[in-house]
């Protein structure tokens, strides 16, 4: 998995070294550069959730005929939550406060949230093996309306953590 922080880092030009040499400036441009490693791991998280809604948004369109149809209402469900998760995650506060915002956000704090969202791509798989579990349902005539509860649950349970980052949020301001 990539660290989007030292990917930030390693892009550091020979000029922003040098202006980081200006007392006060160095916090002030490390905080800067964990605002734009977190915006990359939010967007490589939009990115693999967006892939998730193609995959399932294939597995609902193979509902449409046969005995799979009683779940399309439900897969239908599961697939509007990850939309509404992907558009959270879009839109998410990226915890970081300006050299003049009247608010400091401590260092310590940003990189909390950091990891706070790089666990969450890490659950990103966890939908992925549930869109299979319907898939595999669907290819064998057995047990779809647990594999789709299985994949609303899981769509639900990331979407909860997420929202648990509002709250950290809050609580850092």
């Amino acid at each position: 998995m990539t660290d989007y922080q030292d990917a930030v880092d390693n892009e550091q030009g020979w000029g922003e070294w040098l202006i980081g040499k200006i007392p006060g400036y160095s916090g002030y441009k490390e905080k800067e550069m964990r605002r734009e490693a977190d915006a990359l791991l939010r967007e490589k998280l939009t990115d693999d959730l967006n892939a998730q809604l193609t995959k399932a948004e294939d597995v609902t369109s193979q509902l449409l005929t046969g005995p799979g149809i009683a779940q399309l209402d439900d897969m239908g469900k599961g697939n509007t939550r990850l939309q509404t998760l992907i558009d959270k995650v879009k839109t998410a506060a990226q915890g970081y406060s300006g050299f003049f915002d009247a608010i400091r956000v401590k260092e310590e704090d940003l990189e909390a949230l950091y990891e706070f969202d790089h666990s969450m791509l890490a659950q990103v798989n966890q939908i992925g093996k549930a869109i299979d579990t319907v898939q595999d349902a669907v290819d064998s005539g057995d047990g779809l309306a647990k594999a789709v509860r299985g994949y609303i649950q899981a769509v639900t349970n990331l979407s909860e953590q997420f929202d648990g980052r509002r709250e950290r949020m809050i609580a850092l301001g």
